[in-house]
């Protein structure tokens, strides 16, 4: 009996506990919203930044332009130009292209937001003294992706001298402008026949003329190297600083897959030495981190680096140093075909 009422009242403490449920909404506060700046600008080129708001933390809607806002570039204090807006969110310059060495501050108004501005410098660029390629092939188990268990690897060794008692900022990255083949649906349908004992028996049959256009695209290629003192990679490349190489000639090995600069008919590939702002460099630092911490929920949360006065994002400048060269590898499952160039 005493067993009997000890299930008894857990059984009633149990149906009390679920009937007391209920649905708990919380209203968060949206934070005032603050304009969004982002932009790189290069040594000889026109200027592109993209301008933005920010979004409430359960805001799913696309990024948000202001198209309508005022864009001001100033070169060492004086009015360069003020921008144009594009589309996406850009503001571009007509003519205006910056120049290295010189400083630079941005302005951006929007009624209803708070103004910001931003200021960069854009550092000379560091020549690349030397670059040796030749191609490699390695053993690869994973016979899935890269065929009869080997891999071949385009090798470059790349030698600079960095300026000596200064603080510089680097990012290496590599270049493919590529042809690729773009397949046409030649599939003709026709009228065979077999002839079968004293009957012919008709049926219908499928014919693939091989034809293919050739397209160009621009990809950025994964850089393989142990030998970089790298501070960080990104999808633009890797990152590193001069502080253990400070006035040292720096030389290294990288590597990229053939299958990344493999084409149709022909790639033009160019090796990028990047010389970056600080603001720029910690900013793709702490992106990056922010990135991969981002899928961990025991990882502790990475604040994304801003140089944007009253608002957030980054605007950075560089120079590059770059050596091209073309190659010929062949794409992947190659084979005969009737290419057809669009004029």
């Amino acid at each position: 009996m005493k067993r009997i009422v000890l299930y008894s009242i857990g059984l009633l403490a149990l149906l009390l506990n679920t009937s007391c449920e209920s649905v708990l909404f919380i209203e968060l506060d949206e934070a005032d919203k603050l304009i969004v700046l982002n932009g790189a600008i290069s040594a000889d080129s026109l200027v592109a930044v993209q301008v933005s708001r920010t979004r409430h933390i359960l805001d799913n809607a696309p990024v948000l332009p202001l198209g309508g806002a005022r864009v001001k570039l100033y070169e060492n204090g004086e009015l360069a130009e003020e921008l144009s807006y594009s589309d996406n969110a850009y503001f571009r310059s007509v003519a205006f292209r910056p120049s290295k060495g010189r400083s630079y501050s941005i302005e951006v108004e929007q009624p209803g937001y708070a103004s910001v501005s931003a200021a960069c410098r854009i550092p000379p660029a560091v020549a690349i003294e030397k670059i040796d390629t030749f191609s490699i092939r390695e053993e690869n188990d994973d016979s899935y992706y890269y065929g009869p268990g080997y891999e071949d690897k385009l090798v470059f060794d790349i030698s600079f001298n960095d300026p000596a008692g200064e603080e510089n900022y680097y990012l290496l990255r590599v270049q493919a402008d590529r042809s690729y083949r773009n397949w046409r649906d030649t599939t003709v349908q026709y009228i065979d026949s077999l002839l079968n004992g004293t009957d012919w028996v008709y049926f219908v049959n499928d014919s693939t003329y091989p034809i293919f256009d050739i397209y160009r695209q621009i990809g950025f290629p994964r850089i393989e190297s142990d030998e970089i003192v790298s501070e960080g990679r990104t999808s633009e490349g890797i990152l590193f600083s001069d502080q253990l190489i400070d006035g040292k000639n720096y030389s290294f090995r990288g590597a990229v897959r053939h299958a990344e600069i493999s084409a149709a008919d022909s790639a033009v590939v160019s090796i990028c030495l990047h010389s970056i702002s600080e603001d720029y460099y910690r900013y793709l630092k702490t992106r990056q981190k922010h990135y991969e911490a981002k899928e961990n929920y025991l990882a502790v949360p990475v604040i994304v680096y801003s140089n944007v006065n009253q608002g957030t994002g980054f605007f950075g400048g560089q120079s590059v140093d770059v050596y091209s060269f073309t190659t010929f590898i062949p794409e992947y499952g190659w084979g005969r075909g009737l290419p057809y160039y669009e004029k």
